[in-house]
């Protein structure tokens, strides 16, 4: 009896806690880590798809447009490049690719046909919806790119080499290159093309509410890529006549 009751007296309980179960408190405590540390791990299992769900589309503006220097461009967005035989090669624009997205079907014209600067010369499409686009050179078609018929988004992911439409033997050159922009004036005058093209889609946008939500980013009004890809035909056919054949 008197060795405990020289027992040192324990400390009292934090005041307010009197009585708590301390074991109970530590259980807790243990089983919040766990909770938290098995969240963690799901949150890095699927962290791909969370992030996938979530991420902006790619903005369009000049920046995002290759002009490779040596082509010769045109308003109504094709290209021309003469190669070291005379013949000329031609294709269909960069920027044009950025707005209709993945082509799935083009529709060409025949090797022996002769063409005309500003005559149409072919037809892309996505998904039904169609733009007609003109040739930038006048002279007989030596070639098309027959793997175009097969595989049309070539002209998307690279419309200035494999995806490349025509091959013509020039009657004009010279003199119709004077109408065509090199690489420093072609990024210029696209600066007035975004501008052109933003106007046009707010003039869509006033006639069709939904046009607007496909085509602007939440941080401020840069357009979207692939801006006309999920537009209706009517949209496609009014960029026809107001941007494209407003521009021949």
């Amino acid at each position: 009896m008197a060795a405990l009751g020289n027992q040192a007296t324990p400390p009292p309980p934090p005041a307010g806690t009197a009585g708590f179960p301390w074991a109970l408190t530590i259980g807790i405590g243990a089983v919040l880590l766990l909770v938290a540390l098995f969240v963690r791990a799901m949150f890095r299992t699927h962290k791909g798809v969370n992030s996938e769900d979530i991420e902006m589309t790619p903005a369009l503006n000049v920046e995002t447009v290759s002009s490779p220097a040596g082509l010769y461009y045109d308003k109504t967005h094709t290209w021309a490049f003469m190669e070291k035989d005379g013949f000329v090669k031609v294709g269909v624009d960069d920027f044009l690719q950025h707005l209709t997205g993945p082509l799935t079907q083009v529709k060409l014209k025949t090797a022996g046909e002769k063409v005309r600067k500003g005559e149409k010369i072919m037809t892309v499409m996505h998904d039904g919806k169609q733009l007609e686009l003109y040739s930038p050179v006048s002279g007989p078609i030596k070639e098309q790119n027959q793997s175009l018929l097969t595989n049309p988004s070539q002209i998307n992911s690279s419309p200035y080499d494999a995806g490349w439409v025509y091959q013509i033997e020039p009657s004009n050159w010279i003199r119709e290159t004077h109408f065509m922009f090199m690489a420093d004036k072609f990024k210029a005058w696209l600066d007035d093309e975004f501008i052109r093209l933003k106007e046009f889609l707010a003039t869509s946008a006033n006639k069709n509410t939904e046009v607007y939500e496909h085509i602007v980013l939440q941080d401020g009004g840069e357009l979207t890529d692939n801006v006309l890809a999920n537009l209706e035909p009517e949209v496609w056919e009014d960029f026809q006549a107001k941007f494209i054949d407003e521009s021949k």
